[in-house]
């Protein structure tokens, strides 16, 4: 069949929410709307030729990353460029985050979007190798990509592509990781350092996210003014809303009635913050940032009111514990203590004296792991310290929480 590309703009990257099984990959409860490759095709054109000349317009763009960190992609680029090594290009679709889903729904609503991207950036680089890394438990998504190959029949495919399926667990969709694993070491991120090898091997790993927006870009199509949010009610929804969007709006739109007390912002090594102070917020990471926050890779999870923060706190750093790299003192020493300092707090069992040693801890936590993932569990510990620190006097005191309800989020204690 010979298709006619009419090059329809998009102001979306989803073609719809979804509403997720409560927990695990992105698979929606109700079926959603996939865009095969004819109409992938008819509405964006084919895969254009692409060199080095497009990082030029990826920086008037600035397009950025969308894993997290928020690195430009222009950065990465320039660094790569600069090396003779061999390249491999990574696809990042594991998303670490239990409640995570944004990067599982596009991978599921627009396969053949994050495929080109993939392929632009291997040609632009002149990559030897493209992957497309995977939790191991997502086998809907596996699926849906090998659909894709197949509708495709890899036409014009310069770069040979694979699939990966990591291991299921929090640090595997860290970037370091999926650059040791992918290089045949373990899943498991190490120290950054500086190569000075120009010839070493290198990998850059984008996030599924970006690659559908540089395949915009590289068509000289707008890159949509919008963001992906999972969010966690009642249910586990998957959202893209106008970055002028407040959070308030958000979760009226999501059907909520009464204001939470706070708001978990981006994931489980996120930062907590007052409703008061983010509700007016809008969700677009500069205005987050100007606020001291950061949506990271677009998780939110508001507080009902009955719920007890301390609680969930310390289930959370438990959590992260337990996901440990196991790799340097604050790991293996340092989380375990957060994590029990915590536990006292939470049972209504610690005193002021436990806060001040939590404190303690966390300074001497934080900045001296051989990776970031110990960091996540201070940054989340000094922002439930900050947000709920009236909630704590109940607990050091002996006086009964007013706050009763726990939630149980997946992946913690129950």
């Amino acid at each position: 069949m010979t298709l006619t590309a009419t090059r329809v703009a998009t102001d979306t990257l989803l073609t719809g929410p979804v509403t997720l099984r409560p927990s695990g990959p992105a698979d929606s409860i109700a079926p959603s709307v996939r865009e095969s490759f004819d109409d992938h095709v008819l509405r964006f054109g084919r895969r254009p030729d692409v060199s080095a000349a497009l990082l030029a317009r990826i920086e008037h763009e600035g397009l950025l990353g969308h894993g997290g960190a928020f690195v430009p992609v222009g950065v990465k680029w320039r660094a790569a460029l600069l090396r003779k090594g061999p390249l491999t290009v990574v696809a990042n679709a594991a998303e670490s985050e239990p409640l995570a889903g944004k990067d599982g729904t596009l991978i599921r609503q627009r396969p053949h979007l994050v495929l080109d991207g993939l392929m632009i950036a291997a040609q632009a680089l002149g990559a030897d190798r493209a992957i497309i890394w995977l939790h191991g438990d997502d086998t809907t998504g596996r699926a849906m990509f090998e659909y894709a190959f197949r509708e495709r029949g890899w036409s014009g495919r310069e770069v040979p592509v694979e699939i990966i399926d990591g291991p299921v667990h929090y640090l595997a969709g860290e970037a370091q990781a999926i650059t040791r694993a992918t290089s045949g070491g373990p899943a498991l991120p190490f120290p950054r350092r500086a190569v000075t090898d120009p010839w070493a091997p290198q990998t850059i790993v984008h996030n599924v996210e970006t690659l559908a927006r540089l395949a915009l870009i590289a068509r000289e199509l707008p890159n949509p003014s919008t963001r992906l949010l999972t969010v966690l009610g009642s249910q586990r929804m998957v959202v893209e809303v106008g970055q002028s969007t407040t959070i308030e709006q958000v979760l009226i739109a999501l059907g909520w009635k009464v204001a939470p007390q706070a708001v978990l912002l981006g994931g489980y090594a996120g930062i907590w913050a007052k409703w008061d102070d983010v509700a007016r917020l809008e969700v677009a990471e500069k205005t987050m940032r100007a606020a001291k926050l950061t949506l990271g890779a677009g998780v939110m999870v508001p507080l009902a009111d009955d719920a007890c923060g301390v609680r969930v706190t310390a289930d959370l750093i438990s959590y992260l514990a337990s996901m440990s790299a196991r790799q340097c003192g604050p790991c293996l020493f340092g989380l375990p203590a957060l994590a029990e300092h915590w536990a006292k707090l939470a049972d209504e069992d610690g005193s002021y004296r436990v806060i001040d040693r939590l404190r303690a801890d966390i300074a001497a936590v934080e900045g001296r792991g051989a990776c970031r993932h110990p960091d996540g569990a201070t940054r989340l510990s000094t922002s439930a310290l900050q947000t709920f620190s009236a909630h704590l006097g109940s607990h050091v005191t002996g006086m009964r929480c007013r706050h009763r309800s726990h939630v149980a989020l997946p992946g913690t204690s129950q």
